[in-house]
């Protein structure tokens, strides 16, 4: 199994459609199409194994079934998970040509998914912390009154 360039940017849509608040809020966008057993159907019907996603999307939703994010706090990154960590372990699987349904798929699956869930979180920290500079832009602009200014700087 190969992953195309149309497949990817398809795949990277949708990570980008689940953190878009646009999605009937945090709802639809993060707390539906951001899960691993949603991701894992997507994923399947972009890349043409369904039954494979599905199964990848299972064992990765075992992991993260209980995972809340109080007050915003992000203790794994599931859009990763879902849309990097089910692909790469669609990938790994089929070329290893493992049964999608047996136990050692889903244990490289949950090890796949924790892996990039890991390194999703702090890669989302590590942008988050970058922001803190357009912020002091955007605190001299209010502080100036260039108020006109702050949508640029959001955008940003």
């Amino acid at each position: 199994m190969t992953i195309s360039w149309i497949q990817a940017a398809m795949l990277g849509l949708f990570a980008c459609l689940c953190s878009n608040s646009c999605m009937a809020g945090q709802a639809v966008g993060n707390y539906t199409i951001g899960r691993p057993l949603v991701g894992g159907l997507i994923c399947g019907l972009i890349l043409g194994d369904l039954q494979l996603g599905i199964a990848c999307g299972v064992a990765m939703q075992l992991v993260y079934i209980a995972l809340v994010t109080p007050g915003g706090t992000v203790s794994a990154d599931v859009r990763a998970i879902s849309y990097i960590g089910i692909p790469l372990a669609m990938v790994a699987i089929a070329s290893q040509g493992l049964n999608p349904l047996g136990g050692s798929a889903a244990n490289l699956a949950k090890s796949v998914g924790t892996l990039v869930g890991t390194v999703g979180t702090v890669l989302y920290y590590a942008v988050a912390t970058m922001n803190l500079v357009w912020q002091s832009f955007g605190w001299k602009d209010v502080h100036n009154g260039k108020l006109n200014k702050l949508t640029a700087v959001n955008f940003g």
